[in-house]
């Protein structure tokens, strides 16, 4: 029964309480859950009109309303008025507006046009920039400032913004600060020594801490993959001031011009970091696999290595390319042949069950001397990459096996199948490509590459992928296991970074209590299904919180990247629709926006009912998913990350 209810908890509920706060250009208005857990995906949500409402909903109003998931964005359907905002206040951020005596606090929040008078202006400054409460009649609103967190300065602000509205401490506790400075050294003579393997650690060019090493052997049955994670376990002792900061934070967070980690940096730099020649305690995963990449057998130990070398994702890529550098040329044929021959084996498996095949862009912003955005770049899709990833797939897999064996708590990535309010979505798409999906019960991750395979042919890969991502469940961590179905995994926990994520410190400890490894360091005695389930539910939060704050600082710093161009011509790809009008994305730098209704060619438009598209009535000219389509850049916010395009017609 516990499982029931704890699915149930990471739906959003039909009825949903959501706070009005602000309206497009086109007047229609954007709303926000009051209950940041109901709204897990950090999405606006666009309400719908409701005439017999009186007076006429306004920003400032907070109504129960039906949620509806169409189209690739969420709406609402107003049910109840329940009040306006000051019966639901939260902190805001804006910045100041100086008229004479007098000031106001312009919102710096996206699809907000929301500005309030202050009672006194008395020693801000203009452009300042603050935290503050919504007071006062909601068609005449005021507001209290909280804290001036200085004058706007986008790399500052947005950092200040970002960690005060998501509640994600930057500052070690002196007791933890002490405690780090007094960690204990590893017992050797008790460790399986490893130091003649030659693990290497393989992290992109600007990684500062490695975490993981891999390395993998030719076998008669087929390949011994060994993945070494560096043993913060050891030095994180459960109920330490250490482990109370890590389980706060609950994972480490990595914005565009900063990183927020979970450990402070003795640890992530230093002592869990497995730096080349020098030794370092791991829990090591060895792993067995026929040429199918079948897992045949596994083990844990805990032992110690001395990293051969620590490559990048380029230099390993260019090796497989033919170009070897110094590093590489040595450890080609023993060292990264061996992992990309135990690599195709893992392709295999992954194919044959399955797995979900959509690849999502990443970006790279990049800064220049003084702090402003320099450029930003897509990052490539190596298969170096996929090597690294697949081995520690591999390894989480053997950790979820093992542990599932022993009766200990564990702490799972669970990731449901896609509910079933949300398939009607691709009906239409279906319907035109004739392809029909199964049952829910008999839905497979493969079901989807076929649609996106399918769609790729007709050129429209890249609005299909958004749509078949924001259709998915949101991945958990919880003690009770329903598998991992983007993976196509029946058993699956994550293993391989405990120094950035909590879940995998408490799989660490685990292990070492299941399999009774020394040297310290193991899962508490108070630790149940109980303790477990309040732990799962914290630290998939604070992922998600982490989520948005990169989601947010992103946004803002595209906007201010993007500011120059304002009034050019961009290449975009249609992403959703809206009443309020078409999301876009440039690709080749992942900024969004919306191109509002009115700057459409003149016509009555539609949205179908289940249909990807935007329909005119009079020109019968058809908008769809995917779409490739020219917009000019009207407006680029930094203060507030949002981007909005008029639609151009050659």
């Amino acid at each position: 029964m516990a499982k029931r209810v704890k699915k149930s908890k990471r739906r959003l509920p039909e009825l949903i309480k959501i706070e009005i706060y602000g309206e497009t250009e086109d007047g229609e208005l954007v709303a926000r859950t009051v209950c940041e857990k109901h709204n897990p995906t950090g999405a606006e949500i666009f309400v719908q009109p409701n005439k017999r409402m009186k007076p006429a909903l306004m920003p400032g109003d907070v109504v129960l309303a039906k949620l509806f998931y169409l189209h690739g964005v969420f709406s609402a359907r107003p049910v109840t008025r329940l009040g306006g905002a000051d019966d639901f206040v939260e902190k805001r951020y804006g910045v100041i507006e100086k008229h004479g005596e007098k000031a106001l606090v312009v919102s710096a929040e996206k699809n907000s046009h929301e500005t309030y008078w202050l009672n006194s202006g008395k020693g801000l400054k203009d452009g300042d920039f603050v935290s503050f409460f919504p007071e006062g009649d909601k068609r005449f609103k005021t507001a209290r400032v909280i804290r001036v967190i200085g004058t706007f300065d986008l790399h500052k602000a947005t950092s200040a913004l970002v960690l005060d509205k998501y509640d994600i401490p930057s500052v070690f506790s002196n007791k933890a600060n002490k405690e780090a400075k007094k960690l204990p050294a590893f017992d050797p003579s008790v460790r399986l020594d490893l130091t003649n393997l030659p693990f290497v650690t393989i992290d992109g060019d600007d990684s500062k801490d490695f975490d993981d090493a891999v390395w993998a052997e030719k076998t008669p049955a087929g390949f011994r993959l060994g993945v070494a994670i560096a043993d913060v376990a050891f030095y994180v002792r459960d109920l330490s001031e250490l482990d109370r900061e890590a389980y706060k934070r609950g994972n480490s967070v990595y914005l565009p011009d900063m990183v927020v980690p979970m450990l402070p940096e003795v640890l992530s730099n230093d002592l869990c970091s497995l730096r080349p020649r020098e030794k370092r305690p791991v829990l090591a995963c060895f792993i067995e696999i026929d040429n199918d990449g079948k897992i045949l057998n596994h083990n844990f130990h805990r032992a110690v290595i001395r990293s051969a070398e620590r490559l990048t994702y380029g230099e390993v890529q260019d090796a497989l390319d033919g170009n070897k550098n110094d590093k590489t040329a040595p450890l080609f044929y023993p060292v990264i042949m061996p992992l990309w021959e135990a690599y195709q084996a893992l392709a295999k498996a992954r194919k044959k069950r399955g797995a979900l095949e959509l690849e999502t862009d990443e970006f790279k912003v990049r800064f220049d001397k003084a702090g402003a955005v320099k450029s930003v770049e897509k990052c490539p899709h190596l298969l170096s990459e996929k090597i690294v990833e697949e081995f520690m797939i591999a390894a989480n897999v053997a950790a979820a096996q093992t542990l599932k064996k022993r009766k200990v708590p564990v702490m799972y990535r669970i990731h449901d199948k896609p509910r079933a309010e949300r398939l009607p979505d691709l009906e239409g798409l279906l319907r035109e490509l004739k392809m029909k999906l199964p049952s829910l019960p008999a839905l497979k991750p493969g079901h989807f590459n076929k649609i996106a395979a399918a769609c790729e042919k007709r050129g429209l890969q890249s609005g299909i992928s958004d749509l078949i991502l924001r259709m998915q469940s949101q991945a958990v961590y919880s003690p009770h296991n329903i598998g991992h179905f983007g993976l196509g995994l029946k058993d699956y926990v994550h293993f391989t970074s405990p120094i950035r994520r909590y879940a995998d410190l408490l799989v660490h400890r685990a292990l070492i209590k299941a399999l009774k490894l020394p040297d310290g360091g193991a899962l508490n005695e108070r630790a149940d299904d109980k303790l477990f389930e309040d732990i799962g539910a914290h630290i998939s939060e604070t992922e998600r919180k982490a989520v948005n704050a990169e989601r947010e600082m992103l946004s803002r710093y595209l906007a201010e990247y993007l500011k120059p161009a304002q009034g050019q011509v961009f290449d975009v790809v249609i992403t959703g629709f809206s009443n309020a009008g078409i999301f876009v994305r440039i690709e080749e730098i992942g900024a969004e926006g919306l191109i509002f209704m009115k700057t459409l060619p003149n016509d009555r438009y539609v949205l179908p009912e289940n249909k990807l598209s935007l329909f005119g009535v009079r020109s019968k000219r058809e908008f769809r998913l995917g779409d490739k389509i020219k917009a000019m850049l009207r407006e680029a916010n930094p203060v507030t990350g949002g981007l909005t395009f008029r639609f151009y017609d050659e």
